[in-house]
C-alpha cells in the first residue's frame, strides 16, 4: 500500500535534508504501507518527495520521544503540544528517501485528487508511474 501525507514545509524540508527520518502522528496507517508520498503544504503545495517505511511506532508518548528525539526534526515543547493529553504517539521510520527533481501538482495523481487533512492511500499503479519521474536520494 501507497499513503500520501501532507507535511507543513517547516518538516519536509527537514526530510529532504536528512534531517528528519521519524514522521510523527496521532495514528498510524495500514500496516501494510510500504512507502509514503510526501506532499509540502502550502505556500510549496508540491508532492516533493517518496519514502521507504522502514517501520511503524505505537507507543506511550515519552517512549517515542525518547527513541525518535534525534531526528524528528521537532523541539520537544511543539512536540509535547501537538500530542497533548493523548497517552501515545505514533512514529513512521523512513528507510530512505527519494526527493523528485522536480516536484508536482497533486493533479498529476489523480485529476480528480483532492488533499486530505490527515492522510489518503493512492493507488500503486499511479505511485508506479510517479516513481519513474527523476529523483535523487536524500
Amino acid at each position: 500500500m501507497i499513503a500520501f501525507y501532507p507535511i507543513k514545509p517547516i518538516y519536509s524540508k527537514k526530510i529532504l535534508t536528512g534531517k528528519k527520518i521519524y514522521e510523527l502522528r496521532k495514528r498510524l496507517p495500514n500496516p501494510d504501507v510500504e512507502y509514503i508520498l510526501i506532499y509540502s503544504t502550502t505556500p510549496i503545495a508540491k508532492v516533493v518527495a517518496y519514502a521507504k517505511v522502514k517501520a511503524m511506532y505505537k507507543q506511550q508518548i515519552n517512549d517515542i520521544w525518547e527513541m525518535v528525539s534525534s531526528f524528528a526534526g521537532i523541539e520537544e515543547i511543539d512536540f509535547r503540544e501537538y500530542f497533548g493529553n493523548n497517552d501515545f504517539a505514533c512514529a513512521i521510520e523512513f528507510e530512505y528517501v527519494c526527493r523528485f527533481i522536480r516536484p508536482f501538482d497533486v493533479k498529476e495523481i489523480n485529476p480528480d485528487f483532492k488533499v486530505p487533512q490527515s492522510f489518503c492511500y493512492i493507488q500503486k499503479k499511479d505511485f508506479n508511474r510517479l516513481k519513474r519521474r527523476k529523483t535523487e536520494n536524500v
